[in-house]
């Protein structure tokens, strides 16, 4: 009687795992191609379930394979492929059955397009370089001279107006290599004997 017990449950058990081991979706698999039959990796693939508008999307591998799992049976889907340079290509009406692997190869045809003739002309109205100077140039007016506030009358406060400006290092150059003359009147530490210009003088310019 135990060994008849026995018997029966372990065929229930069995039969319990058969159960819960039943599929409940579909699968797509399939292959991109171009014309020449060369596989294409990174095709877009995308498989729409027109009734209730679900998407499901992947893109081809190395080898042009790609698959789409986990898919709700039934239909009727449509399997949409595009890649760049190459047409679109589909499959439409398509149902699928439980546990179903179904085949869908693509062969993308290339997208040829002419384009239109683009014209570049060029005008010389708008100069954009001056020819009697060449780099940038700051000019620093009277009234902003007389607004900008200096206690020591430095002439490093006033070349901060300069976008290039380092102190009195101007576009990434040692001032002494600048030329710099306020009113006309040299300024140039030409010797390398003062931090500021005006030499010994120990004197603002």
């Amino acid at each position: 009687m135990r060994r008849c017990t026995l018997m029966l449950l372990l065929a229930l058990l069995c039969f319990g795992a058969n159960v819960f081991s039943q599929e409940t979706t579909s699968e797509i698999q399939g292959t991109v191609t171009d014309e020449s039959g060369a596989p294409l990796s990174g095709a877009t693939v995308i498989a729409l379930h027109t009734p209730s508008g679900t998407k499901y999307a992947t893109s081809s591998r190395k080898d042009g394979r790609f698959n789409l799992p986990n898919l709700r049976i039934g239909g009727p889907y449509t399997i949409t492929v595009t890649y760049v340079g190459f047409k679109k290509s589909e499959q439409e009406s398509i149902t699928l059955l439980l546990g179903q692997e179904f085949k869908a190869d693509f062969h993308l045809v290339s997208d040829s397009k002419e384009l239109k003739e683009i014209v570049v002309a060029a005008s010389r109205q708008n100069k954009v370089f001056n020819s009697a100077r060449n780099g940038s140039q700051e000019i620093i007016s009277r009234a902003q001279i007389e607004r900008l506030p200096t206690i020591s009358r430095s002439l490093s406060d006033f070349t901060k107006l300069e976008p290039t400006a380092n102190g009195l290092n101007i576009g990434g150059r040692s001032n002494q290599y600048n030329n710099m003359t306020v009113d006309g009147a040299n300024f140039n530490n030409s010797f390398g004997l003062s931090s500021t210009l005006g030499g010994q003088t120990g004197q603002q310019p």
